[in-house]
């Protein structure tokens, strides 16, 4: 890599650095990002470090090291964010060097540290509390450490898996950049080696708690098993996933063509490597490995979620850099060409990286991604002991919000669990609160609180929740 070219990458880190900050402090908790958090804050106060009394179905990685930061900076939303925050920083670097290594083209270690950088996708989940970032940011380091240090990859693969199990995923690529590097078995036993420790760790983790198994079954539960999709699925599943993959780019444009960009690098380059390397067809291994990632999804009947689209961006960034690299090799007679990629690119990138920036896709952070929780809890701060809160939509966002006050979270599954609740328990004298949403919806348990003989006064409202009081109907204030 030349002098410029190292120059280029530096500017692409501190970019990404400068787009993904931001989101740090703008954006509000995701139900699940505040899930995440609450588990960390219980193990960061000692209150549960096993977490054995919540329904995890994840792997813990990410709830240890989130723990690390509260002590440190206390009960604030954007610690439980830092530790993304510095792996997605960090993983703009980590895809170059990637990049450097497999092809030895400094343009292509450039160009996708660039696409990395601006990146909407991936600048609107940097800074947030969910798990992907982390996970996309030890398969990176994995692979990078692939080549050379095959018991650093193994562990570092192994921290993967504990982040997220769908880090197995990921296996076949590496499996098939080991055969191309024509690893032998001895390194593959280094590897494995690596991989035991992290597992083995996750393994004594999960007996402690709960017995082993127990983190698999409960994440199959949640997604209600796994099954080929019918038909009458076909198109919307695919229209849902072209969807939110021109988010990666940020627009249609992008899109398309990087798509034809691949059809073009797969016919110009196929034949030439299959004659001069043999077991080295870098472009068609990536190629294909996002072709299959995306069959799976598509033909699987998993949620269709942006999230999913994360462990994608590297290959994507990558790829990106070989069809401007090779753009550039074709266009070598032209002066000055990679300075105008290089403008182009960014043309094309900075209108979906501002829009990332302040959180205007429907995807990852956003600022108003707890649709007002943040803010109808602090009415709640200094409620007395025995205060009840009634909810059915925002128990998640409670957990965290409510995390060390007096104040007791009671989850209703439908209006009559509220009317029953009331009936025993509504004159006991403790403080009763109802959130509803300000739609048709929350007409159901108002009806509940009428039939048991009480009435709602409405306290505040923020977002997409109203709080409310709930009072007898003779009560006079």
């Amino acid at each position: 890599m030349n002098r410029a070219e190292r120059w280029g990458l530096a500017v692409c880190c501190w970019l990404g650095a400068a787009a993904r900050f931001r989101g740090l402090f703008a954006n509000s908790f995701h139900p699940d990002e505040a899930l995440f958090a609450s588990w960390a804050r219980l193990i960061a106060v000692w209150r549960d470090p096993l977490l054995q009394g919540q329904p995890v179905d994840k792997p813990p990685l990410l709830f240890y090291t989130q723990a690390l930061f509260y002590p440190l900076f206390g009960p604030v939303t954007w610690a439980a964010r830092l530790p993304n925050l510095l792996a997605s920083v960090l993983l703009v670097p980590l895809v170059a060097i990637w990049a450097w290594r497999l092809y030895r083209d400094g343009k292509t270690a450039v160009f996708a540290a660039l696409f990395l950088a601006l990146s909407p996708l991936a600048i609107q989940f940097s800074a947030t509390a969910f798990i992907d970032p982390l996970l996309i940011f030890w398969l990176v380091t994995a692979v990078t450490q692939q080549p050379r240090r095959p018991f650093a990859s193994g562990f570092l693969f192994g921290l993967a898996v504990a982040s997220k199990y769908q880090a197995v995923l990921w296996w076949p690529l590496l499996a098939l950049l080991a055969w191309q590097q024509g690893w032998s078995w001895a390194q593959w036993r280094r590897w494995l080696a690596g991989l035991l420790p992290p597992l083995a760790a996750l393994l004594l983790w999960s007996m402690a708690r709960s017995g082993m198994g127990a983190l698999w079954s409960a994440q199959m539960q949640n997604y209600g098993g796994l099954r080929l999709i019918w038909s009458w699925e076909l198109w919307p599943r695919a229209q849902g996933w072209l969807q939110m993959g021109h988010w990666l780019w940020g627009n249609w444009v992008l899109f398309g063509l990087f798509g034809a960009g691949l059809l073009w690098l797969l016919v110009r380059q196929i034949p030439a490597q299959a004659k001069a390397r043999p077991h080295k067809a870098l472009d068609a291994t990536l190629i294909l490995f996002l072709l299959g990632y995306g069959v799976l999804h598509w033909l699987l009947a998993v949620p269709i979620w942006d999230r999913y689209l994360l462990p994608l961006l590297p290959l994507v960034a990558m790829l990106t850099g070989r069809i401007i690299s090779a753009l550039g090799q074709q266009a070598a007679k032209i002066k000055s060409t990679s300075p105008i990629l290089t403008i182009l690119l960014v043309f094309l990138l900075l209108p979906g990286a501002w829009g990332g920036m302040n959180g205007r896709f429907p995807s990852g952070g956003q600022r108003n991604a707890d649709q007002g929780a943040a803010v109808v809890a602090m009415s709640l701060i200094d409620a007395p002991y025995g205060t009840v809160l009634y909810d059915h939509w925002w128990s998640w966002q409670w957990r965290y919000h409510l995390f060390d006050r007096r104040v007791f979270v009671n989850w209703l599954p439908y209006p009559a669990a509220l009317a029953a609740e009331l009936t025993v328990f509504g004159q006991d004298g403790n403080p009763r609160y109802l959130a509803l949403p300000p739609t048709t919806a929350a007409a159901p348990f108002q009806r509940a609180v009428s039939e048991a003989g009480f009435r709602l006064e409405r306290v505040t409202a923020a977002g997409d929740i109203v709080l409310y009081r709930i009072l007898p109907i003779n009560h006079e204030p």
